[in-house]
């Protein structure tokens, strides 16, 4: 018999993990501030049972562009290309 000889097979080189393009975080109580790549787009008020959604980066500067009793359709309202304008 003859002896075989078997090469490894390399390992994958580890994936850098990246960032989430899009990003809810909850700031506060009541508000929380939506990411997209790494740039702040808008926040979310929670006022009674509605969602606020305030487009812009700057808290004190955003614009009220809708409300909705759902949470994902609030943040949806700010990934909008849309929004952004």
């Amino acid at each position: 018999m003859v002896p075989t000889t078997s090469t490894p097979t390399p390992a994958a080189p580890p994936r850098a993990t990246a960032p989430p393009v899009e990003s809810v975080v909850l700031i506060g109580p009541t508000t929380y501030e939506v990411h997209r790549a790494d740039r702040v787009v808008g926040y979310i008020d929670i006022v009674g049972g509605v969602y606020v959604a305030l487009a812009g980066p700057r808290y004190d500067h955003a614009v009220e562009v809708r409300q909705s009793i759902v949470l994902d359709t609030a943040v949806a309202a700010l990934l909008a290309p849309s929004a952004a304008a």
